[in-house]
């Protein structure tokens, strides 16, 4: 494919636009096309188009890039990915292409032509620039396609992904030392529970003195999740943002995809979502409840930690479809150890074949799988399956 630098009319460029508004790549990505628009809208009327000027304008919210807030280069990235993919499949010969400079968010106006194959002296095929363009496009698109069933449907939906770390809730107030200092209680993960709990305990009068803490902490399990998650998107490209719990809004809920690694306690709202698609499951501190919606039996599964150091962590995955689009991917463990194995197995292609074919999944299906997880020090550990229930 050959790109060419021309003068084009406005009217033929808003032409063009017309055209990919008809397309069914387009015709399914609202967002998409209302960005693109925007950007040439913006380039056509000679704006100068800076990020805080997209998040701001278009997405109508106060963008500060110095908070990492990237979600003007998510959805830049995506809509570059599905030109890509509109140009290298669905173009006709003499389209204007709209080339969208990696690291700049004008809009360039090039002409489209086929390439012509020249035969050397010993008649192998050169490559034009424009055909190296074009064999990195569809290299990106089938990088994509290999990934497994796990993670396919997420990252292929064109809404951008956030993964998200369960922080734990502290409060501070008069502590031993007759100072002030901060405190974590295991039961107390909210506000709303620090509130419930001074109003359930009257008797104890020196909580009245407690207030949240704004210093959460991680425990180790976050950064080696963090270092899995992005080496493992790093080979198909993916662009994600990371939060953690405490700053996560409700109101991202139906335009993201969220990945969640941490306690169940620490889930906020996050813990209603996952029992409202399996309601056979209660979530409490280092206990989950699993009810058989056929004979309504429950099993109880515990995590210790012996004194000998010995870990029994039962972890939980699960993967769900929302309503909007947006994919949600669980990963609950109490002693850390657990989201750290099952992260490594579902990256791991291997794997989560084998995974997918012995149950029987399909890339739609939506499931949650019990593990049990044990091991010494934090060091050494076993992962044993222990059932499946599918949507």
């Amino acid at each position: 494919m050959k790109l060419k630098k021309e003068e084009f009319t406005r009217e033929e460029i808003l032409t063009q636009l017309d055209k990919l508004e008809a397309n069914k790549a387009f015709s399914r990505s609202k967002i998409n096309l209302r960005l693109l628009k925007f950007l040439v809208e913006s380039t056509l009327n000679g704006d100068d188009i800076k990020e805080v000027t997209i998040g701001t304008e278009f997405f109508g919210v106060n963008y500060d890039p110095i908070k990492s807030d990237n979600k003007v280069r998510v959805y830049i990235y995506h809509l570059r990915k599905k030109l890509e993919e509109y140009y290298s499949s669905a173009a006709s010969p003499d389209e204007i292409i709209f080339n969208i400079t990696k690291g700049q968010y004008r809009v360039k106006f090039e002409s489209y032509q086929k390439p012509k194959t020249e035969k050397s002296s010993k008649n192998k095929v050169l490559l034009s620039a424009g055909g190296i363009f074009l064999f990195g496009i569809i290299l990106l698109i089938g990088l994509q396609e290999k990934a497994s069933d796990f993670w396919i449907t997420l990252m292929q939906n064109e809404l951008p992904t956030t993964v998200i770390f369960g922080d734990y809730f502290t409060i501070e107030g008069p502590i031993q030392t007759g100072r002030k200092g901060i405190v974590r209680d295991y039961e107390i993960n909210s506000e709303e529970d620090l509130q419930t709990f001074i109003e359930q305990n009257p008797d104890k009068d020196a909580m009245t003195d407690f207030q949240a803490s704004r210093h959460h902490y991680f425990n180790w399990g976050a950064p080696y999740c963090s270092k899995t998650i992005t080496q493992f998107w790093s080979q198909y490209e993916y662009p994600f943002d990371i939060i953690q719990v405490s700053e996560w809004s409700i109101s991202q809920i139906e335009n993201k995809n969220l990945v969640y690694f941490g306690q169940s306690k620490s889930m906020g709202v996050l813990k209603k979502i996952l029992k409202e698609n399996f309601p056979q499951y209660s979530f409490k501190s280092q206990r989950l409840n699993r009810r058989d919606l056929i004979t309504n039996e429950d099993v109880l599964y515990n995590d210790y930690v012996t004194k000998e150091g010995k870990i029994i962590d039962y972890t939980v995955v699960a993967k769900i479809e929302m309503p909007a689009g947006n994919e949600l991917r669980f990963f609950l463990s109490d002693q850390d150890c657990g989201v750290i194995s099952t992260l490594n197995y579902f990256t791991n292609s291997d794997s989560v074949t084998a995974f997918y074919e012995r149950h029987q999944l399909s890339k739609e299906h939506d499931f949650l799988a019990l593990f049990k997880v044990t091991g010494w020090d934090r060091k050494t550990y076993d992962m044993e399956f222990i059932l499946l229930d599918k949507k």
